[in-house]
């Protein structure tokens, strides 16, 4: 009888242990074939220093239209000639607001303003320093789906990446991610609605549109591919307009969702950075090299871009510095010029009281994008 009892244990264990053994093999094949690795567009840090390196954002960037007299006697170098030596990042960001493309029919003629450079823009932008593109705003799909697909190919040509729009939803909505030894940085493109032939879906190109599901699935994206920080680039606003209350709101559920940083383009002229729960919040970049003739003085507003540095370290908190520049085109005949440090000490309290002007560059310390702890 107890032989019988030991043998009956026996089988039992070895029935429970081959039982759990299928169940393991079953769930992991599961996850495995329902989870796979997120599609990301990944970018390698290389800094000269070991334990700290710089992103750069810049504006609204676009090198045709009014510009061209400019480009076709000095060449696409020439915008660029004054604020070049400002990209000092070791990965620098400019916003994309024009295809890159040789296509020439819009794909909205109705559309007030649609735009297009020359493939030529391209070797320009690398030359200036600028790393990557950022696609994700109402400019991405002025030339069709075919003025995209020329865009980054142009780009990777150079050396440039891109991210924030796509031929389809799972394309456009891939996170950048900037990795280092330090930390990895995502950074999640999102804007607002530019209408339906704009919007990305599963089987439409375009960009992420801004919604509380999307704002939430950028940074679970950004963290399932690795991200320490994750940063919020964000195409919003009125064109010349001060900060308006849905910006706010949108701001406010992003770091709700745990953004580290959000930075903002979209309506051409610098706004103040503002900290929303401890997160600093770029509202408005402003623009960077843009060549419409611009309508600066018509809505009352001075021509004024920044160029936004984040300095990442193991040893000390993140340090946001900030430079000026003067973007009217109209004064500056399509040439933008560093500001001075005049301009600097009058336009940097209005961008923050936080920051201390030093020249013509203005800093701050942030406890966002804290030292990533490594176990």
């Amino acid at each position: 009888m107890r032989r019988a009892l030991r043998r009956d244990r026996w089988l039992i264990a070895i029935s429970l242990t081959a039982l759990i053994g299928i169940v393991f093999t079953v769930v992991t094949d599961y996850r495995t074939r329902t989870a796979p690795a997120v599609e990301t567009v990944k970018v390698a840090v290389h800094s000269p220093l070991p334990k700290e390196w710089t992103l750069q954002f810049a504006g609204d960037t676009m090198v045709s239209d009014g510009a061209q007299p400019l480009l076709d006697q000095y060449g696409y170098d020439a915008p660029f000639s004054q604020v070049a030596p400002l990209l000092r990042g070791d990965v620098v960001i400019a916003n994309a607001e024009a295809p890159i493309s040789e296509q020439t029919v819009p794909a909205n003629p109705g559309k007030s303003y649609s735009y297009n450079s020359t493939p030529l823009v391209a070797g320009a932008l690398q030359r200036a320093g600028v790393d990557v593109l950022g696609l994700g705003n109402n400019h991405a799909m002025d030339m069709r789906v075919s003025g995209l697909r020329d865009t980054q190919e142009f780009a990777q040509q150079v050396g440039i990446d891109t991210f924030g729009a796509g031929g389809t939803i799972a394309e456009a909505e891939k996170p950048l991610l900037l990795t280092s030894p330090i930390g990895t940085v995502g950074i999640v493109a999102l804007g607002e609605d530019f209408g339906d032939a704009n919007s990305a879906s599963e089987d439409q190109p375009g960009t992420v549109v801004l919604s509380p599901e999307a704002v939430q699935r950028g940074i679970d994206l950004a963290r399932a591919g690795g991200a320490d920080w994750v940063i919020a680039y964000v195409h919003w606003g009125d064109n010349y307009t001060d900060t308006l209350p849905p910006q706010r709101y949108w701001a406010q559920m992003m770091v709700d969702a745990g953004y580290d940083l959000i930075v903002g383009t979209g309506p051409h002229i610098a706004a103040p950075i503002e900290f929303v729960d401890g997160v600093p919040v770029v509202y408005s970049l402003g623009n960077f090299v843009f060549g419409a003739p611009g309508r600066f003085k018509s809505f009352g507003k001075e021509g004024i871009g920044l160029l936004l540095s984040v300095t990442l370290s193991t040893t000390a908190p993140t340090q946001l510095a900030v430079r000026c520049i003067l973007t009217n085109n109209k004064k500056t005949g399509y040439v933008p010029q560093a500001c001075g440090p005049e301009d600097t000490a009058r336009i940097m309290p209005s961008i923050s009281p936080r920051l201390r002007v030093d020249g013509t560059t203005a800093r701050m310390s942030c406890v966002c994008l804290p030292p990533v702890k490594r176990e």
